[in-house]
């Protein structure tokens, strides 16, 4: 007889609650116009994802619980789950973060804190400023 006392479970109405809730399709990118100094989030990373323009992850917000976004339009809407993309100044603190860890981006799980310490201003005309960050990661350790 095999034991099962110890086994991970799931169920097919937990893994579609899951799916549910890693949709970050609607989700906006927090572009650099979001960031001021003193900005501060924290959330759990919610999926991974890849693109033409780099890595990004969506993010289901903790403190704040939401925060109000504006999209194209100037229409402002409030979201709980938002996506972080590939900002100069976030990868370059979490490349730091992460220098000693076998995986160096961000995973499913990790819960980060991101602070924006400051704006560097444009270098040359027509491009734009960037936010420059520190972050933290609570990272909960593979279990096997």
């Amino acid at each position: 007889m095999v034991d099962f006392s110890k086994a991970l479970t799931g169920t097919t109405a937990g893994g579609q609650e899951i799916s549910r809730r890693e949709d970050i399709s609607d989700a906006p990118f927090l572009s650099a116009k979001f960031w001021e100094e003193g900005t501060s989030i924290v959330g759990e990373v919610i999926s991974v994802h890849k693109s033409a323009n780099g890595p990004y992850v969506g993010l289901e917000l903790i403190e704040p619980v939401s925060v109000e976004v504006a999209d194209a339009h100037g229409e402002v809407t409030e979201h709980e789950v938002v996506r972080i993309g590939n900002l100069a100044g976030i990868g370059l603190a979490r490349r730091e973060a992460l220098r000693n860890q076998k995986n160096k981006y961000f995973a499913v799980g990790d819960t980060l804190q991101i602070v924006c310490t400051g704006i560097t201003p444009p270098k040359q005309e027509g491009h734009s400023a960037s936010p420059n960050f520190e972050i933290k990661i609570n990272r909960t350790p593979v279990p096997f």
